[in-house]
């Protein structure tokens, strides 16, 4: 066995191994070194069946829509900071905010918003004066509950948990509102749609997911959906793991991936299912490589922020000020 140290033994090694890459018709990486893997997905498995055909196929979907389409974009912020601990249980001061901007004549305006500063313990383990005193310092005070046994770890968790459910409870809230007085416009929320009700899901409704913990195929149905080509998208599918789902879902691929890595650029969208579906997805994912430009740099997610979606996380921290 040959063991390669640094410099020029190290470079000749790496291309050594490209060359395998390439020969296998492999595709290269990004070369960016890391030192973790990240947490383990939570739901790393899921299922589907296809919608559109009996098969999943990569299908290309046209040049990008010229112009740029009136829409509403919604998001969700949050920031959090252990301000200190009453023994060994964490007192959690929070930020959570969300807001719907709506495009028209190609300018975004902020149609809705809401935030609040809250405060985050488990409460039954702290003394009734100290429950006091929190309530009195002006911020909403929201209860964690409590863990088997204390945790200085885990007890954060379950802090932070609260403090994405309000997270969630906003972005629902502006959205539902947002809908009631626009119910014909399109609407593009960052993430998945299941949170949200049929009223809102079926009127032009779009969710986009950046993330890709859960992968719902196995062998060659994977292979082509990570490995799209720039420009193509799936063939639409559904979920199968929940019973009655009528949210229909696809893959599309945004920018080259070669030379970075395999999730570069790929979004999954979601629709309410209808008649419509099928007929529109192509025109849909047209807008979506619309959506590239501007590019939403700095942002390091750039390849997979729609710029739109950007704005209303960036106008939603100008509005958090000093938490950002």
């Amino acid at each position: 066995m040959t063991l390669l140290a640094g410099g020029d033994l190290a470079v000749e090694g790496r291309q050594r191994l490209r060359e395998v890459l390439a020969e296998a018709g492999g595709v290269m990486g990004s070369g960016r070194s890391a030192g973790a893997a990240g947490p383990r997905p939570v739901t790393p498995f899921g299922s589907a069946e296809p919608v559109e055909g009996d098969d999943i196929a990569a299908v290309p979907v046209g040049d990008p829509l010229e112009g740029s389409r009136d829409a509403a974009f919604a998001d969700g912020i949050q920031r959090y900071i252990v301000e200190g601990r009453i023994g060994v249980t964490p007192i959690v001061r929070a930020h959570v905010g969300a807001a719907v901007l709506r495009r028209c004549d190609r300018v975004l305006h902020p149609v809705q918003y809401e935030a609040e500063e809250i405060i985050v313990a488990s409460l039954d383990r702290l003394p009734d004066r100290v429950v006091a005193a929190l309530h009195d310092t002006g911020f909403t005070v929201c209860d964690c509950g409590v863990g088997d046994r204390e945790h200085p770890i885990l007890d954060v968790q379950l802090a932070v948990q609260t403090v994405e459910d309000r997270r969630r409870r906003a972005e629902l809230r502006v959205v539902t509102a947002f809908r009631r007085a626009f119910p014909d416009d399109w609407m593009v929320i960052d993430g998945s749609l299941r949170p949200y009700g049929r009223t809102v899901r079926e009127s032009r409704a779009l969710g986009v997911i950046k993330s890709h913990e859960t992968q719902f195929f196995a062998g060659r149905d994977l292979e082509i959906a990570l490995t799209l080509p720039e420009g193509h998208r799936t063939t639409v599918f559904r979920r199968t793991q929940e019973s009655y789902d009528t949210i229909l879902s696809w893959y599309v691929r945004l920018w080259d991936w070669a030379g970075e890595d395999i999730l570069f650029g790929l979004l999954r969208l979601e629709c309410e299912e209808g008649e419509h579906v099928i007929g529109e997805v192509n025109d849909v994912c047209r807008w979506m490589l619309a959506e590239r430009a501007p590019i939403a740099t700095p942002d390091g997610r750039w390849d997979r922020l729609l710029y739109p979606i950007r704005e209303v996380e960036s106008y939603l921290r100008a509005k958090a000020g000093s938490w950002w």
